[in-house]
């Protein structure tokens, strides 16, 4: 993965194939489970101007209250009046991101000679602010299962995955049990071992393209070159 640079068509950096699949099956599954922890009827059309459907569902996955918190921790009466009249919208809005970010690097602009160059992903500048929200989601999610609360716990992660290895199963030799197949495992509270690691470096990842991007467009906006 590279980062985000600013270029005539927007904002490019290259993934590999394996970045871009597990990025896009997170994020739509991120959706799925905001879709249905918000009580979001299955058939709605997501998008812009979705319509208030009824009496909101307060989301009892921890991960989810991360994304649709409480608008007033001191006062429950007015957390339940303000997610009455705005959660349908919220949570439609991000299902939306979720699904365009995962579309999006579906289909790159670019699919190289060697796959080892990765994939170009272009993402246009009026539609930055989405794909960056759509990664700051998913890494919302990945940091509740992962059991992140502070910077420090951030940046201990981001040391072990470095490291390749992290304190608790430094003298395991036998892990293979603790491999993740394909995607399993992130939607589970407190990942250990290998799982851990394998989750952890999806954060670090998507992190990384967050921040290249984020600074890219602060870099436009300060030149005068944002989109609309």
């Amino acid at each position: 993965m590279t980062p985000f640079r600013s270029a005539p068509a927007g904002y490019v950096a290259r993934w590999d194939d394996v970045e871009r699949e597990v990025l896009g099956r997170v994020a739509r599954d991120v959706a799925e489970l905001v879709q249905a922890e918000s009580g979001l009827e299955p058939g709605i059309e997501v998008g812009d101007g979705v319509a208030f459907t009824g009496v909101a569902r307060v989301p009892q996955d921890p991960a989810v209250q991360r994304l649709l918190p409480d608008a007033h921790d001191k006062d429950a009466d007015v957390a339940a009046e303000f997610r009455h009249l705005t959660q349908t919208d919220l949570a439609a809005g991000k299902v939306a991101r979720l699904v365009a970010f995962a579309e999006a690097i579906d289909s790159p602009d670019e699919l190289p000679d060697d796959p080892r160059d990765g994939a170009e992903i272009v993402v246009p500048r009026e539609s930055a602010q989405e794909f960056a929200g759509a990664l700051t989601d998913v890494r919302l999610v990945l940091a509740e299962r992962l059991g992140l609360v502070d910077d420090a716990d951030v940046e201990t992660l981001h040391d072990e995955v470095l490291a390749g290895l992290e304190a608790d199963d430094e003298d395991d030799e036998d892990e293979d049990d603790d491999v993740p197949d394909e995607y399993a495992g992130w939607e589970r509270v407190g990942l250990t071992g290998r799982e851990r690691r394998y989750w952890g470096g999806v954060f670090v990842a998507a992190g990384f393209a967050q921040e290249s991007l984020v600074d890219e467009m602060l870099a436009d906006l300060r030149a005068g070159r944002a989109g609309g």
